[in-house]
C-alpha cells in the first residue's frame, strides 16, 4: 500500500529536528593553564556563566582544569587578577576532547584574527554601584560580579584582542634572558601558546617585563572568553525556507 504523503508540517517538524542540536550534544574540556595571580574558569552563554570549573592561585603551578557534558554552545570563561606588582599573564592550552580541537593563548584563526577576547571590567567598576572602585589588587571577582561583566561587555560589544608581549611564549627554544624571568616552562601547555592580558595603554613596563606583562593595573579584573560554537543564523533560516519547496515538489 503507498505511503501518504507527508503534511507540510510534518516536514517541517522533521527538519527542525534535524537542524536544532539536540541537549543529548555535549563536549568534554582538558585545559591546562595558569595565571599571575589568580584564576577561574566556566562555561556558560554569551550572557552569563551557569558552570564553574576551577581556578588557582599560584602562578608557578600548571593546573588542570577538566569539565563533561557541556553544551556545544556554550563559551569558555577565564576571570583573572593580579597583584599589580613585579608580573602579570595569562596562558593556557585548551583541547575539547569531544571534537579533538586544541587551542591556546595567543593562537589566531586562518584570517589572522585572535581566538581569545578579553574585557577589562576593572574599567568600568564606575558603573556598578557593588564593585570597588577602582578594583583592588589580588580581589578575585565573584561569579555574580563575573556575570555582570560578561552581559556588560556582550551588550555593549566591549570584548576585544588580548595583547602579549614578543618572546613570552612557552617554547623552551626561546626561554633565555630575559624572557626566564619570572615565569617557567609549563610541560602540558603547548609550546606556541603565549602569554596574553589586557594593556590599558598607560604602563611603560618596568626593568624586569614589558608592557602589559609587567606588573601594573591594566583596568583588572579581566575576563577572557572563547567563543562558542553557535550555528549561523543564515544556514538555520535558508533550510527552514526549503521545506516549503520540497512540499511543492511532493504534491
Amino acid at each position: 500500500m503507498p505511503g501518504r504523503i507527508p503534511s507540510r508540517r510534518t516536514l517541517v517538524l522533521c527538519l527542525c529536528a534535524l537542524l536544532v542540536p539536540s541537549a543529548a550534544l555535549a563536549d568534554n574540556w582538558d585545559a591546562y593553564l595558569t595565571v599571575d595571580n589568580q584564576f577561574d574558569v566556566y562555561f556558560g552563554t554569551w550572557l552569563q556563566t551557569n558552570f564553574y570549573a576551577g581556578g588557582g592561585s599560584s602562578w608557578p603551578t600548571e593546573y588542570n582544569i577538566t569539565a563533561a557534558g557541556r553544551p556545544t554552545t556554550d563559551f569558555l570563561y577565564v576571570a583573572t587578577a593580579s597583584d599589580h606588582s613585579v608580573a602579570q599573564g595569562f596562558i593556557g592550552t585548551f583541547t575539547n576532547t569531544t571534537l579533538n580541537k586544541t587551542i591556546s593563548t595567543g593562537n589566531t584563526d586562518l584570517n589572522g584574527n585572535q581566538i581569545w577576547q578579553v574585557f577589562d571590567a576593572g574599567a568600568y567598576a564606575a558603573t556598578n554601584p557593588f564593585w570597588p572602585n577602582p578594583w583592588p589588587a589580588s580581589l578575585m571577582p565573584t561569579q555574580a560580579q563575573v556575570d555582570t561583566a560578561i552581559q556588560f561587555a556582550s551588550l555593549n560589544n566591549l570584548w576585544h584582542d588580548p595583547t602579549g608581549a614578543t618572546g613570552y611564549d612557552n617554547d623552551p627554544a626561546t626561554l633565555t634572558a630575559p624572557y626566564t624571568y619570572p615565569w617557567t616552562y609549563y610541560t602540558n601547555i603547548e609550546k606556541s601558546a603565549k602569554w596574553i592580558w589586557h594593556d590599558s595603554g598607560r604602563d611603560p613596563g618596568n626593568a624586569f617585563m614589558p608592557a602589559p606583562l609587567s606588573g601594573f593595573n591594566h583596568d583588572e579584573f579581566l575576563v577572557f572568553r572563547v567563543a562558542g560554537e553557535v550555528p549561523e543564523p543564515a544556514t538555520l533560516a535558508g533550510l527552514a525556507l526549503l521545506a516549503p519547496v520540497i512540499v511543492r515538489r511532493r504534491r
